[in-house]
């Protein structure tokens, strides 16, 4: 699709309210639009757990933390889900690139969608409005569907919304923020190559990075396990992590071969722009 993230969740989205056409063509989503996909990553955190925390302190229900590269909202969601599950969460952080809307939320009150999509080393993220927050704003506010429907009706309109003292509040008290540059992420896929051996993919250092910020100012609680979670291969990324590495380093790594097979095979695909009814008829076209 010619267009951003964003512009391709839209169509996405109207379609899916187009029953006709959903119908038709037995339309589903594999993203986090569809609440199943959230539902499978909520498994991630309880594995998490019992895995970090030693068996003998589990019948004690030692807290855990997270830090989640988030974009869409939906894998921090989910661990939000756990917590509320009875998973013994302390802190979750919601791990930012530039394109930082949920930031400028949990440390201001303010999500105002920008005129544009700001491209960055991590493009999972590159996402101006997060298709689920509206879900944890839902909880947020009681389960009230009614305020919830004024709240984004306003927002569509406005493309701001600006959240009350008390309603911060509240979504402070279940997550933190932090945004890391491209620099800094740079900085910290470098870092943690050097120190641990370990090759962070762009958007797995997002975590990491803002974790480790948020640890210098004395914003994590001590002695509280975090976990930070990972998303892809460095070796989607490799011009970015050869950035950040070196690209001598990065030549003496093995690439998987499953990547390398990609390399020689055949590439299909077809460009659109982004209008719904040109998708759509290239969808009943090819079905």
């Amino acid at each position: 699709v010619q267009g951003t993230f964003d512009d391709a969740q839209a169509i996405v989205k109207s379609c899916f309210r187009d029953i006709e056409f959903r119908d038709k063509v037995k339309l589903a989503a594999v993203n986090s639009i569809n609440w199943a996909r959230i539902l499978a990553q909520i498994v991630y955190y309880f594995y998490a757990y019992l895995r970090i925390v030693p068996k003998e302190e589990k019948g004690a229900m030692e807290p855990i933390s997270f830090s989640v590269p988030t974009g869409n909202f939906g894998d921090i969601l989910a661990g939000y889900y756990a917590k509320r599950m009875g998973l013994p969460v302390d802190q979750l952080v919601v791990a930012t690139n530039e394109n930082d809307i949920l930031h400028k939320f949990f440390s201001k009150g303010e999500y105002f969608r920008p005129q544009m999509v700001t491209p960055t080393i991590s493009p999972s993220m590159d996402i101006c409005v997060s298709s689920n927050f509206e879900r944890f704003l839902y909880h947020m506010n009681d389960n009230d569907t009614s305020k919830m429907n004024e709240i984004m009706k306003g927002f569509e309109e406005t493309l701001k919304l600006k959240a009350s003292d008390e309603l911060l509040l509240r979504c402070q008290s279940q997550m933190l923020s932090e945004r890391l540059t491209g620099e800094e992420i740079n900085k910290t896929i470098a870092e943690n190559f050097k120190t641990h051996g370990y090759l962070l993919d762009p958007h797995s250092a997002i975590g990491v990075g803002a974790a480790t910020k948020l640890e210098r100012d004395g914003k994590l609680h001590e002695g509280v396990p975090m976990v930070c979670l990972a998303c892809a291969h460095w070796g989607k990324f490799s011009e970015a992590v050869g950035a950040a590495i070196g690209e001598a380093k990065l030549k003496e790594l093995h690439f998987p071969d499953e990547l390398e097979a990609l390399k020689t095979m055949e590439t299909r695909k077809v460009i659109l722009p982004a209008v719904e009814e040109k998708i759509k008829d290239h969808v009943l076209n090819t079905i």
